[in-house]
């Protein structure tokens, strides 16, 4: 059982509907319905009695509920005392980090606690656009975004690339059959794209893909930031969608499929992102500089870190 068990079934408890609480988690209904599903198998109860169209709280998840809350209210508590304790050693830089840079912001936290470990560096999920807003307010030292860029005012280093050279389609499905897809297979289909106002570079850039290579799909917009949730969605049957596999992923397929996808590779070359590390050109820190030259010292591609060169831009 995980915390994120205890908060589906929270959810669920308090709206008493797979829809809202879905809405509220950023992710299909069907999701939270197969979480729902799991829990209860592996608790051996029944937690909600549920009909087509009502949904309420069986007795033993009444009784659960409490305990349940108990502990999710715990593991808040105990993540608050550790941000406490961070902020009480050498320095804190907390880093703005955009949809599907976890990886990159891994590795970057692993290095500087190899080489500083009285330094913290603490990752806050969030858009590019709102890293990047963040960080101008001052609310960040730093922010690992995709293009654009603001034009004044920051400093910044590309420290990835990657390409969206993969394919989720529900599964079983015609377009399992096609491998490596095509990109004309989605003439005329749905498919997923982020709002351009949430993640404009990988929309225009997605956009521009298929304009290029003559393919108009019927386009499905999202708000979604993590692959994770755009995967629920595809396994639901909505739509296909775009993602980026990892060599690690290639590898052990595992990493970025669920229930009901098929993650295939595409025949044409995918659009390329940029992961760009960004701070104020104003900000002179100690903390600051020793975070960004350790990047630059080791090579600044964080995927390649030994091939990677520095490329400041300001």
């Amino acid at each position: 059982m995980e915390l994120r068990d205890l908060e589906y079934f929270a959810l669920v408890a308090e709206e008493l509907h797979y829809g809202r609480a879905a809405a509220r988690l950023h992710v299909a209904p069907a999701a939270v319905r197969r979480r729902i599903s799991d829990l209860e198998r592996e608790l051996g109860l029944v937690l909600f009695d549920r009909t087509s169209s009502h949904v309420e709280l069986a007795p033993a998840g009444g009784e659960l509920l409490p305990a349940a809350r108990r502990t999710l209210a715990s593991a808040a508590e105990i993540e608050d005392t550790a941000h406490t304790l961070r902020a009480a050693r050498l320095g804190e830089l907390r880093i703005g980090c955009a949809p599907g840079a976890a990886r990159l912001v891994d590795v970057l936290i692993g290095k500087v606690a190899r080489a500083h470990a009285d330094v913290a560096v603490v990752s806050v999920p969030m858009f590019s656009l709102q890293a990047l807003d963040a960080l101008v307010q001052g609310e960040l030292g730093l922010a690992l975004v995709r293009d654009p860029l603001p034009p004044h005012g920051t400093s910044s280093l590309i420290v990835g690339r990657y390409r969206d050279d993969h394919v989720a389609v529900p599964a079983p499905g015609p377009l399992t059959k096609q491998v490596p897809v095509p990109l004309g297979a989605f003439e005329g289909m749905p498919f997923l794209i982020n709002e351009r106002d949430t993640a404009p570079g990988v929309h225009d850039a997605t956009v521009r893909f298929f304009a290029d290579h003559g393919v108009a799909p019927l386009w499905q917009h999202h708000r979604l930031r993590e692959q994770e949730q755009l995967l629920a969605l595809v396994a639901a049957g909505t739509a296909s969608g775009l993602v980026h596999a990892h060599p690690s992923d290639v590898s052990d397929p595992a990493n970025i499929t669920c229930p009901g996808v098929a993650v295939l590779p595409l025949s044409e070359p995918g659009p390329e992102h940029r992961f760009h590390l960004v701070w104020r050109a104003d900000d002179d820190s100690e903390l600051l500089r020793t975070i960004v030259d350790l990047i630059c010292d080791h090579g600044c591609d964080l995927d390649e870190p030994e091939n990677g060169e520095a490329a400041v831009t300001t």
